[in-house]
């Protein structure tokens, strides 16, 4: 048994930020609905590229789900909405605020059919203020966060984060107020609201940032601070064939091996005054011009050093640590055949994550779904029809 076996989930929301939170509640044995519209479904459904006619975002990010088709701008839909809420314990939904009031199924529609009810909304700005109803995506949020002016070279232009890391971390985030939401609601029968806001996330992901503003008033930028590019031994430096290594030798111990490494014990002390850093930099963009990737990667083996090459997706795929880890699923489909996906980051020995089912193709189960939670049979009728 799973441990969140006995939970059930009604999924409204679409592409990344919900998907991805209501995937790892699944992994881990909740029953996740997604409520889809009639032709189309979620949009991540169409994103290739594809394996036959199924897009690999969406089985990615849908396994262990199953799919009910539901026309919510219908009263037929919304009121089979309420009946499936009243069987549930969590909604998850990624609208503008106000939309789904208008429809009348937000949280105040939901709470009155079921007072357990935990409903968890992702939303770009929040449920206030001038930004709340801006329509946006995840590099808005992270530039308004101040996070892209931190990224990219000193004297260049910011430059786009290679994730995601709002509409991640907002995921993450949604996970685990649902988990302190169902605890509460297991120990006092009560729901609640949940908003997770893509902008307030972004903006928790700098805690030395905000602890040099808060503490100095000194703004962290790209390349003006120990994270971002001013300091030696916290940096990206070329091989000799033009790859890349990144150098995280923070502390004095690993910073020591690296210059043993290098075979310049000149430097181990110059690390302690931040008036050498420019001149350390520019030592090591000669010592690692010396050698190609792979001859550092034998020089630097075993030696507690706290570098490593930068690998693109590709090689990070192939990496010996990634296959120990089991981070990669190779999954045998009876009708899609072989093909792979992202495993399990978080690893539990006595309840572990598991692949139960490919991610559902559009609206398959609906009929299992809705006949279940609906006794009324002219609206059970109304409903199924998907127009």
């Amino acid at each position: 048994m799973q441990a969140l076996e006995g939970i059930r989930v009604l999924d409204l929301s679409r592409l990344l930020p919900g998907p991805y939170c209501t995937m790892l509640l699944a992994d881990f044995g909740a029953e996740v609905i997604k409520i889809e519209e009639p032709g189309r479904g979620d949009y991540a459904r169409s994103f290739p590229p594809f394996l036959k006619d199924f897009g690999y975002w969406h089985l990615q990010l849908n396994r262990n789900k199953k799919s009910v088709v539901l026309n919510l701008k219908s009263d037929a839909g919304r009121r089979a909405f309420l009946e499936l809420v009243k069987t549930a314990d969590v909604v998850v939904e990624s609208y503008r605020p106000g939309v789904l009031t208008k429809l009348g199924i937000d949280y105040a529609a939901a709470k009155a059919v079921n007072p357990r009810i935990i409903y968890c909304s992702l939303t770009g700005y929040g449920k206030k203020g001038p930004l709340a109803k801006q329509a946006d995506h995840d590099i808005g949020y992270v530039s308004l966060a101040g996070i892209t002016a931190m990224s990219g070279e000193a004297q260049g232009k910011p430059a786009i984060p290679g994730v995601l890391m709002a509409d991640m971390n907002a995921s993450m985030a949604a996970g685990m107020s649902i988990m302190i939401a169902l605890r509460h609601a297991q120990m006092t029968g009560e729901g609640q609201e949940i908003d997770i806001s893509l902008y307030n996330v972004a903006m928790t992901l700098m805690p030395g940032a905000a602890s040099l503003y808060f503490g100095s008033g000194f703004v962290a930028e790209r390349g003006n601070n120990w994270l971002t590019g001013a300091n030696a031994n916290y940096n990206i430096y070329a091989t000799k064939e033009g790859r890349y290594l990144a150098v995280g030798c923070l502390e004095k111990k690993f910073w020591s091996n690296l210059c043993a490494v290098l075979q310049r014990p000149d430097m181990t002390d110059l690390i302690d005054d931040d008036a050498n850093h420019d001149y350390l930099k520019q030592q090591l963009t000669l010592e690692f011009a010396k050698h190609t990737l792979p001859e550092w990667e034998q020089l630097l083996a075993g030696k507690d050093t706290c570098v490593t090459p930068v690998l693109d997706f590709a090689e990070a795929v192939a990496a010996e640590q990634t296959k120990a880890n089991e981070m990669v699923l190779d999954v045998e489909d009876a009708e899609l055949g072989s093909y792979r996906q992202l495993g399990f980051a978080m690893k539990l020995s006595a309840t572990p994550a598991a692949l139960r089912k490919r991610a559902p193709r559009l609206g398959e189960d609906t009929q299992q779904v809705l006949s279940q939670a609906i006794a009324d049979e002219k609206l059970l009728a109304e409903a199924l029809q998907t127009k």
